[in-house]
């Protein structure tokens, strides 16, 4: 199995922080689906992932970390 775009580091408290760059994710899910934006927000919303900012924007928000919290 080939690794994908999701970093991961560790982190002394809990083990195993797994996180990605907006940016990388959204080259690699666009193809899949136009909506990976909304999915991320809904998926904040139910405590599954953690990023800064209200909303993500391709190209301005490339950088922004997304931690999986679940």
């Amino acid at each position: 199995m080939t690794p994908g775009p999701w970093p991961r580091s560790l982190n002394g408290d809990s083990g195993e922080v797994i996180t990605v760059e907006f940016g990388k994710l959204f080259e690699h899910y666009v193809t899949i689906s136009n909506k990976v934006v909304g999915i991320l927000l809904r998926a904040r919303k139910q405590g599954l992932v953690q990023f800064e900012g209200e909303m993500l924007w391709q190209g301005q928000d490339d950088h922004v970390i997304i931690t999986l919290l679940q």
